[in-house]
């Protein structure tokens, strides 16, 4: 371990200026692009899975409800959590990977206006994106059978007061600090691995095809500045979207404790990512018809 670490910091002297260039980029992205936007959704989700345990919510549409409007990886929390809830059930370990997509204010800012400029109809462009983890989530649920909701008398009886208001909102603030700096530091490294890459000459040519497994911001970047017409670049941006990459499964994996299963995790994106490039190729095909 001791000689891999003086490797490293040897790498990182010998190839300061892609290193610095890379960092500057993780720095970049994560504070103007990531994490503005996630932080809050940290707090929020944190919020509502407190209430959701206090008042004994066994909803799974609401999960994912919640998930998908708070985007990755508060997608996979949300379900790990509700695995303590219902620890028999099936549901949360089969809609871990698929519920864990980029959430509607991370497509529209930075993906919808910044990479695409807006070049396709905003509602196609959700219903691309979304319209395909629902069909499967609602497959998923139709055969495992939905959880019944309990409304036993203890759950009607819990109220939450100011105290406890206050008690969550803290605690909800401390995870969302300390989830959102573990993200961080995902997306400086992969950042820093990627701008590596890309100095070196005959990786450079197939920079799309290297960034595409390890991290969505960097490769939407490539695709913008790629000579790709429209159709190919949405049909990419579906594909890399439904995926994240390996970035988004370790930050996934740092704040989903041992509740984390990476089979079963690529597994479900390799399903949603042929289910929704399907559905894009029929959708574009529609389109051109018009």
């Amino acid at each position: 371990m001791i000689c891999l670490i003086i490797i490293l910091l040897f790498l990182l002297s010998v190839l300061s200026v892609p290193v610095c260039q890379g960092v500057i980029n993780g720095l970049s992205l994560f504070g103007l692009r990531v994490f503005p936007g996630l932080f809050l959704s940290f707090i929020l989700t944190n919020y509502l899975i407190r209430i959701i345990k206090m008042k004994n919510v066994h909803n799974i549409w609401l999960i994912i409800l919640i998930g998908i409007i708070t985007g990755f990886p508060n997608g996979s929390y949300i379900c790990s959590e509700y695995k303590e809830i219902e620890p028999d059930s099936k549901l949360p370990d089969m809609l871990f990977g698929l519920i864990n997509i980029p959430s509607p204010a991370f497509l529209i800012s930075y993906v919808y206006c910044y990479i695409l400029d807006s070049c396709i109809n905003i509602i196609y462009f959700i219903i691309l994106t979304y319209i395909p983890v629902l069909v499967i989530s609602f497959i998923i649920v139709l055969i495992y059978g939905c959880s019944p909701q309990r409304d036993d008398d203890h759950s009607k009886k819990v109220r939450i007061n100011k105290e406890n208001a206050y008690i969550f909102f803290e605690e909800s603030v401390n995870a969302a600090i300390s989830a959102s700096l573990k993200l961080g530091a995902y997306i400086i490294v992969f950042s820093v691995i990627i701008s590596v890459l890309k100095n070196i000459p005959f990786i450079n040519q197939y920079a799309f095809w290297v960034t595409f497994p390890l991290e969505i911001s960097n490769t939407l970047n490539l695709v913008k500045q790629s000579g790709l017409s429209v159709y190919q670049k949405i049909f990419c941006i579906m594909t890399i979207d439904c995926f994240g990459g390996l970035c988004v499964m370790m930050q996934t994996k740092s704040v989903c404790a041992n509740n984390f299963n990476a089979k079963k995790y690529i597994y479900q994106k390799l399903v949603l990512c042929t289910i929704t490039c399907a559905f894009t190729w029929l959708l574009i095909y529609v389109l051109e018809l018009f």
